[in-house]
């Protein structure tokens, strides 16, 4: 029996999306997946890009920012999810040797019971630990989609004792980064569907999307491959193993800021392109951000945010934002911002954006649940256990769950913030969510008035 990876997980899993061949879980192939010699030799389908575009607040409107997701055909999300495991285990390991296994946190699976939510703490009472504090919020510009395949290639060869990449491994990365795309909206045109969440919905419903027939045929037309017109550069976001190549990539850049943090007596951690910076002096923090400037000109693609990159002191319970010449600025929050929570040297508490994407998702779910009439007893409570406290805990309320077809669930947005309270015991998380079930009936009763 083959020996399965230690972080290999779900491998039961059938994914409900269409793509070009048929549905299958990694358990009824494994002895395929498993098998160098038939990796090395297996022939990779283009991957389906998805563009979920994110509304941000920019220069005072609210401004749509593309996020292109691919995911893979069915079979190539087998070998994704099992060398992804075998290239974690490996990573873990380099990791550990090299003392960054606190530094990158981002993808790991040797970290059981951490999320953001326990990051973020962390990074906070280093911060509460200082009487004062320097710190250094930022990311990378389009980090996935300009990563050098040179650079991930050498920094591959670190995971394997004798510096070499074995065949098949190669042949899974030259998958992942030589790549072929296909957009949905084509294949949607294709099958005379509309690019909506109804027409996606009835494209899934297919037993494959194209026929090898029809694949081959229409190749020219809807495939693209974006890393050449990048010129060597990017992975596709989405896949099994995009996150621990990301990991891979940064290997030098995390050891180098990590050594740099702990000469300093501070911390940086990085979040895939987040990244925090502490330092109990603005000498530290300088030092920091020198090393770091250091860092990204040794990465030939990677570049800094400017926009993102925001410099704070933290000092008796205040914090006050830095310019780049470390002077107080002008205009800014005076709030540090990081894994989706803010800290003003006395509280953490949830992103305010967070809190108000909640609350309008919730209020157009009421809007659509009353539009034309009163809603049967089981839509209410549908809304309410996808909106409310009722469907906080997965195990509770299981009559109510089953008469409205929500046994499976996984809780809710409310499900994260009382975990998030209980991580932060001392500080108002919930202050922003509890008088949600007043604004949900306030906003039913005003729907139905309408």
């Amino acid at each position: 029996m083959t020996e399965l990876p230690k972080s290999l997980k779900n491998i039961d899993a059938r994914k409900s999306y269409a793509h070009f061949d048929k549905r299958i879980s990694l358990r009824s192939c494994l002895d395929k997946v498993s098998n160098p010699s038939f990796v090395e030799k297996y022939s990779f389908y283009p991957v389906i890009q998805k563009d979920q575009r994110r509304m941000k607040w920019e220069g005072g409107r609210c401004e749509s920012k593309p996020r292109p997701i691919c995911y893979a055909a069915h079979m190539d999300r087998c070998i994704y999810q099992y060398y992804g495991a075998l290239l974690n285990d490996r990573y873990n390991d380099l990791a550990l040797a090299r003392g960054i296994d606190d530094a990158s946190i981002a993808y790991r699976t040797n970290h059981p019971g951490m999320s953001n939510c326990e990051y973020a703490e962390k990074a906070f009472s280093r911060m509460r630990q200082y009487e004062e504090c320097f710190v250094c919020t930022g990311d990378f510009r389009s980090f996935f989609e300009t990563l050098d395949h040179r650079c991930l290639k050498r920094n591959m060869r670190q995971l394997f004792s004798d510096g070499m990449i074995p065949d098949d491994f190669y042949h899974v990365l030259k998958a992942s980064t030589r790549y072929s795309v296909c957009d949905i909206r084509d294949l949607l045109a294709y099958h005379q569907l509309p690019f909506s969440r109804a027409g996606v919905d009835r494209l899934n419903r297919r037993n494959r999307i194209l026929e090898p027939l029809e694949l081959r045929q229409q190749a020219n037309r809807l495939f693209k491959s974006p890393w050449k017109e990048n010129g060597g550069q990017g992975i596709p976001q989405g896949l099994p193993l995009s996150g621990v190549l990301a990991n891979i990539y940064m290997i030098d850049f995390d050891k180098a800021m990590a050594d740099a943090a702990k000469s300093a007596d501070g911390l940086y951690m990085r979040y895939s392109d987040d990244f925090i910076l502490v330092a109990p002096s603005s000498e530290g923090l300088q030092t920091l951000l020198q090393t770091l400037r250091e860092q990204v000109l040794q990465l030939p693609t990677l570049t800094l945010h400017p926009k993102k990159t925001k410099l704070y002191h933290c000092s008796e319970g205040s914090v006050k934002r830095l310019s780049e010449d470390f002077s107080l600025a002008e205009k800014g929050n005076d709030a540090i911002k990081y894994l989706g929570f803010t800290f003003n040297g006395r509280e953490v508490r949830l992103r305010q954006s967070t809190i108000g994407r909640f609350y309008r998702k919730t209020y157009k779910r009421v809007k659509k649940a009353f539009r034309y009439e009163r809603p049967s007893k089981k839509r209410v409570n549908q809304l309410y256990i996808d909106t409310s406290d009722w469907g906080r805990y997965p195990k509770r309320n299981s009559r109510i769950r089953a008469r409205c077809e929500r046994e499976k669930g996984r809780g809710n947005f409310l499900s994260y913030a009382n975990h998030a309270a209980k991580v932060f015991p001392g500080d108002p998380i919930l202050r922003d969510t509890r008088r949600h079930k007043r604004k949900i009936r306030a906003r039913s009763k005003r729907a139905r008035t309408s």
